[in-house]
């Protein structure tokens, strides 16, 4: 006996198509939905067009938050010079260390009547390019940064891993975070592009004060005055070097 199968629905229902047409029927469907190549080239160009006009606008945001920073750090910078002339009767850098213990005159200062002076501390390369009109006082002293932040430590030489007192800040009193502060070499507080302040202490504040920065072949090209300060601090700005519209401390208006 021969025994056939047929293939059969129930009344009413459709049979459902070979996984074929199945495979077929949903790449139908799906290129159907598709963006074409010319509506993928539109929306590339105006995402084009939105980013040129966000990126320069989110620079321009960060650029200036920057500069509202390198003014606070410039503030915060001045008002640690003087409170640590209050606190010790001298400016920081105008005594050096001697030994772990002990103190001496900064050699740059060979006259003693030069603890009055005008000091500018900052990057030398900088303060060669400075020319400050004192009047009838000769008396100016240009130190590296690092001996205004010497004095700022909080701790002095280390002794395994604890630290000993700063000869220079024996109060061991905080007057500003600085960066490395454990490290007397590398120890620093640089601007928010990583260049070192320029600071001026010891002004006569009844007295107008101005300085010329100057070029590498002496053209002067910056004049700036102050007036109504003790001591004031600045950031070059993220131009650096080839900048002369600098971001002062509070209270300066050159």
């Amino acid at each position: 006996m021969r025994l056939t199968l047929h293939s059969r629905t129930q009344s009413g229902a459709r049979a459902s198509p070979p996984a074929t047409a199945i495979r077929y029927s949903l790449f139908t469907i799906h290129y159907q939905n598709a963006f074409t190549v010319l509506e993928l080239v539109m929306v590339v160009g105006v995402l084009s067009v939105l980013l040129a006009a966000v990126v320069p606008t989110i620079k321009t945001v960060r650029t200036a938050a920057l500069r509202r920073q390198a003014a606070a750090e410039a503030t915060a910078l001045v008002q640690a010079a003087i409170r640590y002339k209050t606190e010790y009767g001298f400016w920081p850098g105008q005594v050096v260390r001697k030994d772990d213990v002990s103190v001496r005159l900064n050699p740059a200062i060979s006259d003693p009547g030069a603890m009055l002076s005008l000091i500018v501390s900052g990057p030398k390369a900088f303060t060669d390019e400075l020319w400050v009109d004192m009047g009838a006082s000769p008396n100016l002293l240009f130190i590296n940064d690092n001996a205004v932040y010497q004095a700022l430590r909080t701790v002095g030489p280390a002794s395994g891993s604890r630290y000993g007192v700063n000869p220079l800040n024996p109060k061991g009193i905080s007057f500003l975070r600085l960066e490395r502060e454990t490290d007397p070499i590398e120890v620093g507080f640089p601007d928010p592009w990583k260049q070192p302040y320029v600071l001026f202490m010891g002004l006569n504040p009844r007295t107008v004060f101005t300085y010329e920065i100057k070029d590498s072949a002496g053209t002067v090209i910056a004049t700036h005055s102050v007036s109504n300060q003790i001591a004031f601090a600045f950031s070059r700005g993220p131009a650096g070097p080839n900048n002369t519209n600098y971001i002062y401390s509070a209270g300066v208006r050159p």
